[in-house]
Formats: C-alpha cells, sequence, structure tokens
C-alpha cells in the first residue's frame, strides 16, 4: 500500500561545517525567544531556513522564505550542501534523553513517500491541524521546493521483517554521517543504495498502512503544494508528489510517548473526594507528591489519573462500568474515550466539574515533564495540577485505523527527529 522510494538526499558536507552546530530541532518545538541563539551557532545553521527570523522592511518580495530560498541556494553553490548522486534510502539512528535522564536510541530510516489523500487509507493521522503552521509551511516550500524537516511515520511491523533487515544493515556497514549533539547524544545516518537493498524495503512496504507520527502539518501542506504544482505545470505526475519522511516501526524502533501533564494557576474549585468524583473513580489521598508520581510512573492496565490540589496529591483509578455507560453514545469509539486526556476532559472537565472548555484553554500550562508538573503543583500561586499516563503506539494505530483523531495534546513522541541531518530537494 505505502509507497515508498529512495531519493538523492541533500545534506551538509562535514568538511565544510561542524555537523552539531548547524542542525537544530523541529522548528515547530523552538521558541522564539530561542531563535536567535541557533542563529549564532553557525552562519550556516538550517534556523535560516526552517524558521527564519524576519526582519524590518520584509514585504511580499524579500521576506525570511526569500532569504531560505537564497541560503539553500548560496550553500549549494558553495558545497556547504552536497547532494548525492545517487538515489539511496538513508538508515538512521537517533539517541534521546528522556525527563528522567534515561537514554535511549531510535532506529528508521528516510524514504521519499508518495502523497495519499486520508481517504485512500495508506498514511492515517490521528490528530487534528489549524490553519497557521500550514500557512507557514506552505510559504517556505514555494520558495525553496523542499522538505527541509521530515514527518515521522509509523508502520507495522509485528514480524520484524523491516526490523532485522535494517539492524543487520547498521550492523556491518558503517555510517556516512556520525556526530554528536550540542547535548552530547549521538545521530548516525546510512546510505542504502544497492539495487537489491532499495528492492527488498519497497517490497516489505507493498502491503502496509503508515501512521503520521509527527508532522500533520507539513504532511498536509504537501498535499495543497502538490495540487497546487499539478496545476500550475499542467502535469499529474511531478516531483512533488513524494515528501520525505522517517519511517519508525510501531513495535520496535524504540521511540517513545510521553504524558503531557495540566497545570493551572487558576482553577473552579472543587473536591477531588466528592461523591461525584467517587461514583466514577476510586480516589486514594496518597501521602506525598512523589508517591503519586511512583504510581503513575508504573505500567499497568488500570486508567489511572493523578491530581495535585492545593498542594495535597491524590490517585484516581477510573471505574470503567459506569464511565463506559456514560459515553457510551458521546459521539466517540470507547478507544478514544479510555485514552487518558479524554477522560480528564470529558470526565472530570465537562461532566463532573462543568468548566468551560474556553476557560480550560484560557489558564492551561501543558508540560511532560511530571517532576516539572509537580514542581508547579506545589508553588504559591498554583492551583492545581492534572498528572495523565501516557499514550501508547498501540493507541495512535488502532486510533488512526477506526478514522478518528485523538484529543489534543494526547501524544508528544520522542525523540524529535533532527532538522538539517536531510533534505528532500524536490525539483
Amino acid at each position: 500500500m505505502a509507497d515508498i522510494k529512495p531519493f538523492k538526499g541533500l545534506y551538509y558536507n562535514n568538511e565544510k561545517v561542524d555537523l552539531k552546530k548547524v542542525v537544530m530541532p523541529p522548528y515547530d518545538i523552538i521558541k522564539d525567544k530561542d531563535v536567535e541563539g541557533y542563529y549564532k551557532n553557525s552562519p550556516f545553521n538550517i534556523i535560516r531556513i526552517d524558521k527564519g527570523m524576519e526582519e524590518p522592511g520584509d514585504t511580499k518580495q524579500a521576506n525570511k522564505y526569500t532569504r531560505a530560498a537564497d541560503f539553500m541556494g548560496e550553500w549549494i553553490i558553495d558545497n556547504v550542501l552536497d547532494r548525492d548522486d545517487r538515489d539511496s534510502f538513508y538508515a538512521y539512528t537517533q539517541e534521546y534523553r528522556m525527563p528522567d535522564g534515561k537514554k535511549k536510541e531510535m532506529t528508521g530510516f528516510f524514504a521519499a513517500v508518495k502523497i495519499e489523500e486520508y481517504g485512500n487509507r495508506v498514511i492515517l493521522p490521528h490528530e487534528r491541524t489549524h490553519d497557521g503552521p500550514k500557512a507557514d509551511r506552505l510559504e517556505l516550500m514555494r520558495s525553496t521546493y523542499s522538505n527541509t524537516s521530515p514527518i515521522l511515520a509509523m508502520y507495522p511491523d509485528p514480524e520484524k521483517r523491516a526490523h532485522k533487515f535494517l539492524a543487520a544493515f547498521i550492523k556491518k556497514e558503517k555510517p556516512f554521517m556520525s556526530f554528536r549533539d550540542l547535548n552530547g547524544l549521538n545521530a548516525r545516518l546510512w546510505k542504502l543504495s544497492g539495487g537489491k537493498e532499495i528492492k527488498t524495503l519497497i517490497s516489505i512496504f507493498k502491503k502496509k498502512q503508515l501512521y503520521i507520527a509527527d508532522g500533520h502539518h507539513r504532511y498536509e501542506t504537501a498535499m495543497f503544494f502538490r495540487d497546487e504544482m499539478r496545476e500550475k505545470t499542467g502535469v499529474k505526475e511531478t516531483p512533488f508528489d513524494r515528501i520525505m519522511m522517517c519511517l519508525i516501526s510501531v513495535e520496535h524502533s524504540n521511540i517513545s510517548i510521553l504524558p503531557t501533564h495540566r497545570v493551572f494557576k487558576v482553577f473552579k474549585e472543587f473536591d477531588p473526594e466528592c461523591a461525584l468524583m467517587k461514583m466514577y473513580f476510586s480516589v486514594k489521598k496518597m501521602k506525598s507528591p512523589a508517591a503519586l508520581k511512583a504510581a503513575m510512573a508504573k505500567k499497568t492496565v488500570k486508567k489511572y489519573l493523578g491530581i495535585i490540589k492545593d498542594k495535597k496529591p491524590y490517585l484516581l483509578e477510573l471505574k470503567q462500568a459506569p464511565y463506559k455507560k456514560l459515553v457510551a453514545k458521546a459521539g466517540h469509539i470507547m478507544e478514544y474515550y479510555l485514552l487518558s486526556p479524554a477522560i480528564l476532559h470529558t470526565l472530570i472537565f465537562e461532566k463532573i466539574l462543568g468548566v468551560p472548555e474556553k476557560e480550560i484553554f484560557g489558564s492551561i500550562t501543558y508540560t511532560q515533564d511530571i517532576d516539572e508538573a509537580v514542581k508547579y503543583a506545589v508553588q504559591e500561586g498554583y492551583k492545581a495540577a492534572f498528572l495523565v499516563q501516557p499514550a501508547t503506539t498501540e493507541d495512535v494505530k488502532v486510533i488512526s485505523q477506526k478514522n478518528e483523531v485523538m484529543p489534543q495534546k494526547s501524544t508528544y513522541f520522542m525523540p524529535k527527529i533532527i532538522t538539517g541531518i536531510l533534505i528532500n530537494k524536490m525539483n
């Protein structure tokens, strides 16, 4: 089903630049206040292309997007960026650090994937998108004719065919690119350009669906840009029909999904041990925030939420029977309602406390770090923290297959694929 092809990647010449100083995290997790720091890291940092700064006097004809195209063109001419002379898939490993400090390593590979409408059920989303980020990515694509940062997508591999193939290749071959980033974490890239290797990977994917993990806005932008270029050129099949993805297995990539906890400075007064709460939860007052953290960290099939209210910690275990009865005809599939953020927003915020959505999103603070959430909750000036369990890759797969989308802030994938490690120049 998924149509993958090798491509001629564009990448930094490590004889011209210090790789760790020219790459960055995905554009959408870089805060505006940090942009200047990446500019200072190197005159060739990818930020000048992927998330350039606006300047006084910018116009429709001269702006951060046209500067991005100019930088890319100059760097290609000056051999700061090299383009492969052979079509290749690119095997990839990236170390990352969890909030508790533990290091892990993800394995995947880069490919040029044919863009498909969601209705074709080949490439499936799990979250909704917003127009603002898509408009930004579209202008960048129009100027550079490039995918400057990859989409992260998952594929099912229960039989380990792709996993074993990639693992064996990585074990026997040396990477053509290897460096430690500014946090001391390793990233490595290999070229798979042999005819046999290419045919093997393509054949493995002939019956696979893909599930977008990170990059929904970029993917939908690519759909629009493909249609725009078809209309502009009058050609049905163009290089713009494909987009660069980093493909990882659902089961074996060693990817992580972090929960996103909710913290409030202002929140409606409520009692976690009230009768209505106890109708749907077994409520246990914990000895300390540390005890609550330990309970939330346990792997379990039970559905837990944590609350720190007025500095007092509570563990809530969902009573599934009354909850399922409550939401049985509420409009979504049951797998949606059993996601931790859905339990929090649907049951506690909406049904039990009756807090309007506008009020929730007007005062909310998000964090993936449970220590940070607890720290906020015990500080003066913070009213409540709500701790949630993480989604799983299987949750993403099931929600996608059943044509649903997850509640807002349900998934935070780790690692965030490095921007600048590889570029797909489409023209």
